[in-house]
């Protein structure tokens, strides 16, 4: 049923009601004229010898079954689904991002390794016939071994590892990161060096780009990628405009400065 209306549609509900309506008016019209037409002795003469024809009898249930179907066409129009559009505005579009998608604590599975049989080791004993033709082994200690030789400590050779790469980021912090004069400045900015490709003006390429990036301590960019493009040129030109952006003011967390990951719509519109 929702699917024959949504087939349908709105219009097709109302012009179906509407059309419904005027067939039953017009019918009721026309049984009152033939019964206004038809004297009134004339008409108890027909309805006694008659009666199989009496149409009097069937107004009723005419009325019933209109307001029946009337009745249900209007319920059917009001659980009729409606879509509902969304308009938002670029920066608030970015916590339509699923937040799987950038979560810190997603762990990766380790691959499950084939299990390797171990390969039995083959002990080939040789029997010798007279062990008295078997030659004793000496080994040869020099005289000036003593137990104070000294020994070299391995520890002098041993190289300190390098220091740990800091790959931890949040994505919120207790003061985020912002553009150096706010976000309106921002977008302001990234306008004033977007070039529309040439491939999606001949496409007619439009839509919004999703471009993810982290905002270092020192308030560079790093990692900026695509996480939903729109193709024809736009995504690789929306990642060059970000990677030459200038410095961020870097998140803030318990008083120090953290990294941070940010998703940020930027929409390709032709005039």
């Amino acid at each position: 049923m929702i699917d024959i209306l949504k087939l349908i549609g709105p219009e097709g509900i109302l012009f179906f009601f509407v059309t419904l309506l005027i067939v039953l008016v017009q019918l009721f019209r026309y049984i009152i004229k033939k019964r206004e037409a038809t004297p009134t002795h004339l008409r108890n003469d027909l309805q006694k010898k008659y009666d199989s024809v009496n149409l009097d009898k069937y107004t009723s249930f005419f009325r019933m079954v209109g307001l029946s179907i009337a009745m249900v066409t209007l319920l059917a129009a009001f659980e009729y689904p409606t879509p509902r559009s969304v308009i938002l505005d670029d920066w608030e579009a970015q916590n339509l991002i699923d937040e799987t998608l950038f979560d810190s604590s997603f762990v990766i599975p380790e691959p499950v390794l084939p299990k390797v049989k171990p390969i039995p080791k083959v002990i080939t004993i040789i029997e010798v016939d007279d062990p008295k033709d078997v030659t004793d082994i000496i080994i040869d200690i020099p005289e000036d071994f003593t137990s104070e030789t000294e020994i070299e400590d391995p520890v002098e050779n041993f190289n300190e590892p390098d220091e740990e790469v800091i790959t931890e980021f949040v994505t919120i912090a207790e003061q985020n990161a912002s553009f150096k004069g706010g976000m309106g400045k921002f977008y302001k900015w990234l306008g004033r060096r977007i070039k529309y490709p040439a491939q999606a003006k001949r496409m007619g390429v439009e839509g919004k780009v999703f471009v993810q990036f982290i905002i270092e301590l020192d308030g560079k960019l790093s990692n900026v990628k695509v996480v939903r493009g729109i193709g024809g040129g736009c995504d690789e030109e929306a990642v060059r405009v970000l990677k030459s952006s200038p410095d961020w003011k870097p998140a803030q967390q318990r008083g120090r400065a953290v990294r941070m990951q940010m998703v940020i719509p930027i929409s390709f519109q032709l005039n």
